[in-house]
């Protein structure tokens, strides 16, 4: 079900007083010990810390987050342009953010407060765990209840249940930049017109229960190939204008590449599904480039070997997460800490790592120049 949206009001990072804007870390980033590693810290506060994920790299280690296939098949693909230098994945063991953030710190414990997939790269934040009496996602201190995504809470309030239920508010706002297939039509009707619009369909989580599913998108720019036919003229329709979609495939042979047809998209989950976003596109006709479980693999094929998208790489960026400010409920008889460890609220970019910048700049060139002022609007940048 589609219905409109009107994107929720924030605060801009300016106006924050936690915005990474006004924090000396937010050029920060710190090189992991014994690694070429770098990992570039977005915000850090006495309770929390937020970092820039790489893509092809596991939050944590689970049974869904399983273990790094086709190293060989992939070999060479997976190097990671860093600030201050690279990595190349296929050479070292695979280690989690989860892990690499503790030997930044060296050996501080954090907890994950939420997890982004293998392939998706953006802003990740973790707690300080040094108070807490339970732990957190991926933590060692402790579980959460996966269902309804609470803490036990015998000791009362703690910074990683504060921020998880600062994430779960409504109000917050976590938004993601895709890198999708097709130019924004669906039967006909051009998405791209609609501004921010809300998607309502129910999909089963990991466990196949039906679970309600809503996010809402917004389709900036979208872009289709001009092709040119055999003696290498373009297409012109009546009154010799260009034609604006691709001509038949006829003339290609069916080993060769189809013209690029791609679109960027803005996507704020309002519920926490399991690919919850990756379904909804697909589901629109417009799957994840790099998407291997619901995205397409001839097309993913053709971005990979032709088009230099990293073989473990799934165009899905959280740029910005938006948090309201956390809050303490205290009980009659809870003993736990009155600390309020967000009072300010939380509003945290990362810009889109260089190499969905340079599959957009390199074969769609025109959709960059586009896309840039329209994401400098949602305070997300290259």
């Amino acid at each position: 079900m589609i219905r409109g949206a009107r994107a929720p009001l924030f605060m801009t990072p300016s106006q924050n007083s936690h915005s990474p804007n006004n924090l000396n870390t937010s050029e920060e980033s710190a090189t992991l010990p014994s690694s070429n590693t770098h990992i570039k810290i977005l915000d850090r506060g006495p309770y929390h810390l937020v970092v820039a994920k790489p893509p092809a790299v596991v939050c944590h280690h689970s049974e869904w987050a399983g273990l790094r296939k086709n190293k060989k098949k992939n070999k060479g693909q997976n190097k990671i342009i860093y600030r201050h230098g690279e990595s190349n994945l296929d050479d070292e063991e695979e280690q989690p953010m989860l892990q690499q953030v503790r030997d930044m710190l060296h050996g501080r414990r954090v907890n994950l407060i939420h997890r982004l997939d293998r392939g998706a790269s953006g802003c990740l934040l973790f707690s300080f765990a040094d108070g807490d009496h339970v732990g957190g996602c991926g933590s060692e201190l402790g579980s959460i209840d996966e269902e309804n995504r609470k803490f036990p809470t015998e000791h009362g309030p703690n910074p990683t249940s504060q921020l998880i239920q600062s994430l779960q508010n409504s109000n917050s706002i976590k938004t993601y930049v895709a890198l999708v297939r097709g130019e924004g039509i669906l039967h006909g009707e051009d998405l791209k017109t609609k501004g921010w619009f809300t998607i309502d369909r129910p999909i089963k989580d990991e466990k196949g229960r039906v679970r309600d599913a809503i996010t809402e998108f917004r389709f900036l720019a979208g872009y289709t190939a001009v092709v040119l036919d055999e003696l290498g003229s373009e297409d012109r329709g009546e009154n010799g204008l260009k034609n604006k979609t691709p001509l038949s495939f006829k003339n290609k042979s069916a080993n060769e590449p189809q013209p690029v047809r791609a679109s960027v998209v803005l996507a704020r989950p309002k519920t926490g599904r399991w690919h919850q976003i990756r379904r909804h596109l697909n589901g629109l006709s417009h799957p994840i480039l790099g998407d291997s479980t619901h995205g397409n693999s001839k097309i993913n094929r053709e971005w990979r070997e032709h088009r230099n998208m990293l073989g473990e790489r799934t165009c899905l960026h959280l740029g910005r997460v938006q948090l309201v400010p956390t809050t303490v409920t205290m009980g009659v008889e809870d003993a736990g800490s009155t600390t309020n460890v967000l009072p300010n609220g939380l509003d945290v970019t990362c810009p889109i790592p260089r190499d969905m910048h340079d599959m957009i700049a390199v074969y769609v060139p025109q959709l960059l120049e586009e896309v840039i002022p329209l994401l400098a609007e949602e305070g997300i940048t290259f």
